[in-house]
């Protein structure tokens, strides 16, 4: 049985480095964007399927997530060939990623719906999917004024067998800032945002020098019961921004990649201001956004409302 996985609909290999996903996903995304597409709601079912299939891949955990279920599929697959019952590893178990699209063909369909071990299988699946929880680590301060998000309602189509539904998969790049500012022209702050917590003397350099995707992104101070964004910036793909006189205290990182739409935030981190017989040390940082190989900042997801 031919399972259908986010590396077919990029069309790359499963050990693809970042690069080469990145690359698919720019070229398949060149040729089915809506706007070279007016009209076609196929180009839109199909940029709705590689969105969703780049947000995961391009996501080391999110990918790894991926892998896992794959793992299991393929487990579980030869398990029925064999006509052997299956029983999950501890680490299928685990495995988070529920399948997002249904493989079809009514040879194979009817195969697996008469064979024995069928109704096994579905119970496995159906306990699967109900004790699926997403995995967010570690717990970290919700937003001023943070309240549960509302799910997003299912994409209402039906284009065939490799349908993929993702909360990005209906995200249009916005035009500009939340504030209704415009973007920067380069790397700097959005217009009409505070800047807080600017009385310090620590830097912070955030890079994105080797990425091919803008970003929105907030300093996020997380030293109290509620997180709550001190600074708003902008950074175009391949730069990097400095922010100076912050003041000492705990923070993250939180941004939005404005090509996919997706979300991510950093570790926790401090910055800190020390006195010495001559004077205060501070801190100067530099951290790297998750999609340099290597790079220095450990990211996990994020929801709109925790944005």
């Amino acid at each position: 049985m031919k399972i259908r996985t986010h590396y077919d609909n990029l069309k790359v290999a499963r050990n693809a480095p970042p690069e080469i996903i990145r690359a698919a996903y720019k070229t398949l995304s060149q040729k089915y964007h809506p706007d070279r597409n007016p009209g076609s709601a196929e180009a839109t079912r199909i940029m709705a399927i590689i969105n969703a299939a780049y947000d995961t891949l391009s996501d080391p955990y999110k990918r790894q997530e991926h892998d896992q279920w794959i793992t299991q599929q393929e487990m579980m697959a030869k398990q029925a060939e064999s006509g052997q019952a299956f029983r999950a590893s501890p680490m299928a178990q685990s495995a988070q990623a529920v399948p997002p699209w249904y493989s079809s063909g009514t040879a194979i369909l009817a195969r697996i719906f008469t064979h024995p071990i069928f109704y096994g299988l579905l119970v496995v699946a159906v306990i699967g999917w109900a004790t699926d929880k997403p995995d967010i680590e570690p717990s970290a301060p919700k937003p001023h004024g943070w309240a549960a998000a509302t799910p997003d309602p299912p994409v209402s189509v039906d284009p065939g067998p490799a349908q993929v539904q993702s909360r990005y998969s209906r995200y249009v790049r916005p035009v500009t800032a939340p504030n209704g500012q415009p973007w920067p022209a380069g790397p700097g702050y959005v217009k009409g945002f505070s800047l807080l917590n600017a009385d310090g003397l620590s830097e912070l350099t955030v890079d994105n020098r080797q990425n091919d995707s803008d970003v929105f992104v907030k300093l996020v101070s997380v030293a109290g019961a509620r997180a709550h964004p001190v600074r708003q910036f902008y950074i175009p793909a391949g730069g990097s921004f400095t922010l100076d006189k912050i003041r000492a205290g705990s923070y993250d990182i939180r941004y939005r990649d404005l090509d996919s739409g997706g979300l991510s935030r950093s570790q926790a981190f401090n910055l800190e201001e020390i006195a010495t017989g001559s004077g205060k040390r501070f801190s100067k940082v530099t951290m790297t956004l998750y999609k340099v190989h290597g790079g220095n900042m450990q990211t996990y997801g994020l929801s709109e409302a925790e944005f």
